[in-house]
C-alpha cells in the first residue's frame, strides 16, 4: 500500500514540474519605469541575465515538497523596444538552462537552448512627462517555437500559444518619488502534446499583480545621472491545469517580495539589479533565491 502511494504520489509531481517548469521563468516581466516612454524613432536594446534557485515544491492535489527539491535557472533575455509618439513595439527571446532539477530526490532531466519567443504591442492612453504620469496597455504574444520534447521533464519551451494583456500606470510623487502599479490578464492556448507526449494540457486563465515604490537617489550618489532604490511586490493568481481536463494540482499562485537599484552609467546606458524571493506559491516551484541583472542601451532621440 506505502509503494503503491508513493508512485502515486511522485507521478503527480512529476507530471505537475514537467508542465510548468519553464513555463513562468520569463513571463511578462515588469521592472520600475519600464512603461515610462522615450522619445519617438528611437529603440532601446536590452541584456537581462536571471538566476533563480528554488528549493521546495508545491502541488495543490499531494502538498509541499521540501526535502531532496531543487531546481536552478540561468536565463538570458534579448529585448528591443521600438518607440514612436503614442505607441511601442517589444520583441523578446528567451533562452538558456534549467538545471539541478529535483523532486524528493528524484532527479529532473535538464532543459536548455531558446524559449519561446515574445512580440507586443503598446500604447500610452495618457502621457505626461511634466507631472510624471504615463497610463499605458499592451499585449504581449507569446508564439510556441521554442526548444521543446515532449520526452523530458523540463523545457524552455512550452509548445503553446499565449496571450498577456498588461495595464500599467507610473505616476511620480513629489520630487523624488515614483509609484508603478500593473495589471496582467494571460489566456493560455492547449499543448497537445503534453504529459506522456500524446496527452493534452488546458490551463485556465491567469491574473498577476505588480507594484514598485520607487525613491531617486540622484544626489546622494553625488552622480548628475539619475539613479533609483525600489521595493516592489508580484502576486500571481489562478493558472490552474488540467491534463485530459483532469486536474494536475499545478497553478500560477505565488507572492513575491523585490527590491532593485537602477542607474545611469552614461546618458545612454542604465544598469539594474534586481533581488527576489517568494513569500508563498500554490501549485509549483518555490523561489528562494532570485537574480535580475540588465543592460540597456537606448539608440536614436533621448
Amino acid at each position: 500500500m506505502k509503494t503503491f502511494t508513493k508512485t502515486i504520489f511522485t507521478a503527480s509531481v512529476w507530471l505537475a514540474i514537467a508542465l510548468i517548469g519553464a513555463a513562468s521563468s520569463w513571463a511578462e516581466d515588469y521592472q520600475p519605469f519600464d512603461w515610462v516612454p522615450l522619445r519617438p524613432h528611437s529603440t532601446a536594446c536590452m541584456l537581462y541575465y536571471q538566476f533563480a534557485n528554488r528549493n521546495q515544491f508545491n502541488n495543490t492535489i499531494t502538498g509541499n515538497i521540501t526535502k531532496g527539491t531543487n531546481l536552478d535557472n540561468n536565463l538570458g533575455i534579448i529585448r528591443c523596444v521600438y518607440y514612436e509618439k503614442g505607441w511601442d513595439m517589444n520583441i523578446v527571446v528567451p533562452f538558456g538552462v534549467l538545471n539541478n532539477g529535483r523532486i524528493s530526490g528524484v532527479p529532473l532531466s535538464n532543459g536548455s537552448g531558446v524559449g519561446d519567443p515574445i512580440v507586443s504591442a503598446g500604447g500610452w492612453l495618457i502621457e505626461n512627462a511634466e507631472r510624471k504620469q504615463f497610463l499605458s496597455a499592451a499585449s504581449y504574444l507569446t508564439i510556441p517555437i521554442g526548444s521543446y520534447d515532449k520526452h523530458q521533464e523540463l523545457n524552455l519551451g512550452n509548445n503553446r500559444w499565449q496571450n498577456d494583456l498588461q495595464a500599467n500606470l507610473t505616476q511620480g510623487l513629489l520630487r523624488k518619488y515614483t509609484i508603478d502599479v500593473s495589471g496582467d490578464w494571460v489566456y493560455y492556448g492547449d499543448n497537445k502534446q503534453a504529459g506522456t507526449g500524446n496527452q493534452k494540457l488546458s490551463q485556465s486563465s491567469s491574473y498577476a499583480a505588480y507594484a514598485w515604490f520607487s525613491y531617486e537617489t540622484t544626489s546622494l550618489m553625488r552622480n548628475k545621472l539619475p539613479s533609483f532604490v525600489s521595493i516592489g511586490y508580484l502576486g500571481d493568481y489562478g493558472g490552474a491545469q488540467k491534463l485530459d481536463g483532469v486536474s494536475n494540482g499545478a497553478k500560477t499562485g505565488e507572492q513575491q517580495i523585490r527590491g532593485s537599484y537602477t542607474k545611469f552609467i552614461t546618458p545612454r546606458c542604465q544598469v539594474l539589479v534586481s533581488a527576489s524571493h517568494d513569500v508563498a506559491v500554490s501549485g509549483q516551484f518555490k523561489q528562494d533565491f532570485g537574480l535580475t541583472l540588465r543592460l540597456a542601451k537606448v539608440f536614436g532621440k533621448m
